[in-house]
């Protein structure tokens, strides 16, 4: 009852737009989106519709002939009954202005008892009863929140306004968008990050999903005929508005479609009250006699449903359509005498979204890559006449659907012939959509090979059969040898020039049982090795055919540390035992070295040194005082290499 009400409304205020001032001719409803753009050095705002750029799939800006920039403009929404945008313009007296799609401009009046805020957001209801606009504070930031909903009722001619307050509201949004068959009214909160729903009765706003969406703020809101809901906006970690999003009304999720031009102090719209539609075919490549379905949906958002509508698709010579699928729409055959045409003359569109589903068989002799349109006809005037349809698989508007039709081809020679000893050699049909039938009349895509011969396969469609035989070979011996074991300490290096014998080219993979960055190049023929532990090394080498060949190594590490720390020495300049130092067999990496006197004051510190450098010890001096015969305590760390640490701690005897 609800919508039969809601449509009536929308039906009686089409007829009022009879009464409109002829001066002002209003856009026709096909669907585009229109943002209202304030160029960075400018004062004024210009108009703009929202494009696709075809080669590029960017967006692009293009104007509105006639437009009079000479206004500051924001808040903008598009009225169905009408087809006129109704926008604010933001001055002192918050002016109500019509836009007509000639660009010329009507104002309407000053709607002086609003309060004095700033009004970003509006859209018209999809009744037409109403453009709701949405005030913040002029100090807006982070962690500001907008204030209220404002009602301005079109249907009287002196527009009078009725405010409902946003008590509690946490979100700052700067446009809003009413989805063409639910009505429900939707929002893009700046301080989460989230997609809000907003309900315009009670002022009552909730989240969509999840925030910290991929968006820091939008501010444009689009639907089209399709229910789809889409953003343009800043994305994460920009500056700049320049971002087309879509969002999942259902999750609230924000995922970017493309870039385009920079959008800051904009606000947009759109008609999505139209009729729309798409095709699409599965699958998208076929052969020659290969049966392909395509998929034609159509929306309508128009409000009422639509009768008399003609469905028209003139396929590509050499397409027959062989059966309709699926046809809700119902409508009259017409038969042409031409097998690659589909003609459905008073089908009637209800309001929402179906398809129909056409099955079509390609010609023998096509080739290449066919594109066509199918186009909706028969539209009232305000929704354009016609529509043509659109891939949905792109982001361009209104474009052809493309098929890709491949002649069957058979090509053995392309593929591997060499068959590793004791191995198996897949031979391999490159279309799922033909028939196979090998050697020994096995039939499948693939075919395994283990030994040499002369092997055949012919495949075949519907109308073409095609041969091709292969010889197969052993491939060339390979075999790799990297040498024997080692016995190292823990720190050394092991550099490995490996033995291969085969036909090339060939990839290498080494790894190990130790940790993987031990390796210095795991993708090398030559490498060297760092082992922290014990360990296996292995080198596996692959030629052109894929034959694989491996060798290892062994690495048993010594992990034991070799070190002697003096328990005295004779700082006396008499060029013997004058330093105090750590000597061992390995020049080992000391972390720190400390000497502290039996008080616990550190007298002597140094990093970053090795063992057996006698400068680097301690010569006896806390600075530049000479320390007294006593003993002294030692603190000593010594780091490795794979991050490891030992700690030494003791005495020593200073004599003089």
């Amino acid at each position: 009852m609800s919508q039969m009400i809601r449509t009536a409304s929308i039906i009686t205020a089409l007829l009022m737009t009879y009464f409109m001032v002829e001066a002002q001719r209003p856009f026709v409803c096909r669907g585009e989106y229109y943002l209202t753009l304030r160029p960075e050095a400018g004062n004024f705002n210009e108009l703009f519709t929202v494009d696709i750029n075809p080669d590029t799939e960017r967006v692009t800006f293009s104007e509105v002939p006639g437009f009079d920039n000479g206004f500051d403009l924001n808040a903008m929404g598009y009225r169905v009954t009408d087809n006129y945008i109704y926008i604010v313009e933001q001055t002192v007296d918050n002016a109500l202005l019509r836009i007509g799609g000639d660009g010329s401009i009507t104002r309407l009046r000053a709607m002086t008892e609003l309060p004095d805020l700033r009004y970003f957001a509006a859209a018209c209801t999809p009744d037409g009863n109403y453009l709701v606009i949405s005030a913040s504070p002029f100090d807006f930031g982070f962690g500001s929140a907008n204030i209220n909903l404002v009602f301005v009722d079109l249907r009287d001619p002196n527009y009078p306004t009725r405010i409902v307050e946003l008590d509690n509201n946490r979100y700052l949004f700067f446009d809003m968008a009413f989805d063409p068959f639910t009505g429900d009214c939707y929002g893009y909160d700046s301080n989460e990050r989230t997609l809000i729903k907003i309900d315009i009765n009670n002022g009552s706003i909730r989240p969509v999903g999840r925030g910290g969406q991929i968006s820091t703020s939008m501010g444009a809101l689009f639907f089209d005929a399709f229910g789809r809901l889409y953003g343009y906006g800043r994305p994460e970690g920009s500056t700049s508005q320049n971002t087309l999003f879509e969002i999942d009304k259902n999750t609230g999720r924000v995922t970017a479609r493309t870039t385009g031009e920079a959008a800051d102090r904009s606000d947009g719209c759109s008609c999505p009250y139209t009729i729309k539609l798409t095709k699409d075919v599965f699958p998208r490549e076929t052969l020659p006699c290969g049966e392909v379905n395509y998929k034609f949906v159509i929306g309508n958002a128009s409000a009422i449903v639509r009768d008399g509508i003609t469905f028209r698709d003139i396929m590509p010579e050499g397409f027959e359509i062989v059966e309709i699928v699926r046809n809700p729409f119902g409508g009259d055959l017409i038969e042409t005498g031409r097998p690659n045409e589909l003609i459905l003359e008073n089908i009637s569109v209800p309001l929402g979204i179906d398809s129909i589903i056409v099955k079509v068989r390609i010609g023998p002799e096509l080739a290449g890559i066919y594109k066509n349109q199918a186009i909706l006809d028969n539209l009232p005037e305000s929704l354009g006449g016609y529509t043509k349809s659109d891939d949905p698989r792109t982001l361009r508007v209104a474009d052809s659907t493309a098929l890709f039709v491949r002649a069957l081809e058979v090509d053995l020679d392309r593929q591997n012939y060499l068959v590793c000893p004791g191995e198996t050699l897949t031979l391999r049909g490159d279309r799922q959509d033909a028939s196979y039938l090998w050697q020994d009349q096995f039939t499948g895509q693939a075919f395994e090979v283990t030994r040499p011969g002369t092997y055949w396969v012919e495949a075949r469609t519907l109308c073409e059969v095609k041969y091709d035989t292969i010889v197969v070979e052993y491939a060339p011996p390979l075999s790799v040898e990297v040498g024997g074991n080692y016995d190292i300490i823990l720190g050394d290096s092991i550099e490995v020039s490996p033995i291969i014998e085969g036909q090339g080219p060939f990839t290498y993979t080494w790894s190990t049982t130790d940790d993987a960055e031990t390796i210095h190049c795991p993708s090398c023929a030559e490498s060297s090795f760092t082992p922290f532990n014990n360990a296996i090394y292995t080198l596996s080498v692959a030629d052109a055919a894929g034959c694989i060949a491996s060798d290892d190594f062994e690495v048993m590490v010594d992990r034991n540390v070799y070190i002697w720390i003096p328990n005295a020495f004779s700082p006396n300049g008499d060029g013997h035992n004058d330093f105090f130092y750590v000597q061992g067999r390995y020049p080992y990496q000391i972390a720190s070295f400390e000497i502290y006197n039996r008080w616990g004051n550190r007298l002597f510190a140094t990093e970053d040194i090795l063992v057996n450098d006698e400068t680097a010890g301690w010569d006896g001096l806390a600075g530049s005082e000479s320390m007294i015969p006593a003993v002294y305590v030692y603190k000593v760390v010594l780091t490795f290499v794979d991050g490891s640490t030992r700690h030494f701690t003791g005495d020593v005897t200073l004599v003089r």
